[in-house]
């Protein structure tokens, strides 16, 4: 029996200001996003467009935020046309328009930051596996635990969610029904901005700026409570959620610290490169420009 394969959206693109790390590592203004950084003998979005292409469970990937001159790519991969300096929102917006036309009988649209090239096929495939697990979620949201993200990246920076059972932190990739979007429209946006203002070098067990934007919502009260005493369950968190937003929420926790650093401070340029170094380097066969 054939694997059922997915489209998948990949967002790149820029910041309307460079941010450090740009500053830092492109001082001359060469590549017009993060994703086009050099990066062992590969551009960063390389390594992960190889790993998305080696999963039989991936079928056509599409780029929100690079034009065809920033990144001339053949088939099975295609550029969808937005501004480069759209929104999260406005990109995931206008995939899931391409995805619904292109796919009406698919269900979820699956979505991956381009700026994380450590993620492996490995990694892909089980996220897959829990999609078809939870085929019935709205949100399927992926955790890594972060124990054995410190025993590799012991300074990794990430907002980490403290939970009974584990400590967690967003991976770099989600589904969300076709449908549902309209209602999370709003969502989206303001955690996006949220997590751009979120200063990733100070303590991210102090989760000020979200526990602040959660607790506008009287529904997230326990939650919040439960979470500052260290009592709440991811399976609670996932239940209190589904019930405010009237949703089903669900969570994959991906055991793998690759499939959750992105491409943010300078410092992430060197613990990535020593990181794909060290898991997949030369592992993965070229891409088909």
């Amino acid at each position: 029996m054939a694997t059922k394969t997915y489209p998948v959206l990949v967002l790149c693109g820029s910041d309307s200001e460079r941010r450090e790390l740009l500053r830092v590592h492109d001082p001359e203004g060469k590549y017009p996003s993060k994703v086009l950084l050099p990066m062992l003998g590969k551009r960063v979005i390389d390594w992960q467009l190889e790993a998305l292409q080696a999963s039989s469970y991936v079928g056509e990937i599409f780029l929100l935020g690079l034009t065809q001159s920033d990144y001339p790519i053949k088939y099975p991969i295609h550029h969808i046309p937005i501004n480069t300096t759209s929104t999260i929102l406005e990109k995931i917006s206008a995939g899931i328009k391409i995805i619904s036309k292109n796919y009406p009988g698919l269900k979820h649209t699956i979505i991956s930051t381009g700026d994380a090239p450590a993620i492996t096929t490995k990694s892909i495939d089980l996220f897959f596996k829990e999609l078809i697990r939870h085929n019935d979620a709205d949100v399927l949201l992926t955790g890594v635990p972060e124990d054995i993200t410190l025993e590799i990246f012991p300074e990794h920076s990430r907002v980490v969610g403290r939970f009974k059972d584990q400590d967690i932190y967003l991976g770099e990739m989600f589904a969300l029904r076709h449908n549902i979007f309209p209602v999370l429209e709003k969502e989206i946006d303001q955690l996006s901005t949220r997590r751009r203002q979120f200063n990733r070098r100070a303590d991210t067990s102090k989760l000020g700026p979200i526990l602040r934007y959660l607790a506008r919502k009287p529904g997230l009260w326990l939650m919040i409570i439960k979470y500052l005493q260290g009592s709440l369950t991811l399976d609670e968190l996932e239940i209190i959620l589904s019930k405010v937003y009237k949703l089903k929420i669900k969570t994959a926790i991906i055991p793998d610290p690759g499939f959750g650093m992105d491409l943010d401070l300078p410092e992430d340029y060197q613990k990535l490169s020593d990181y794909i170094k060290q898991t997949k380097f030369s592992s993965i066969p070229k891409l088909n420009h």
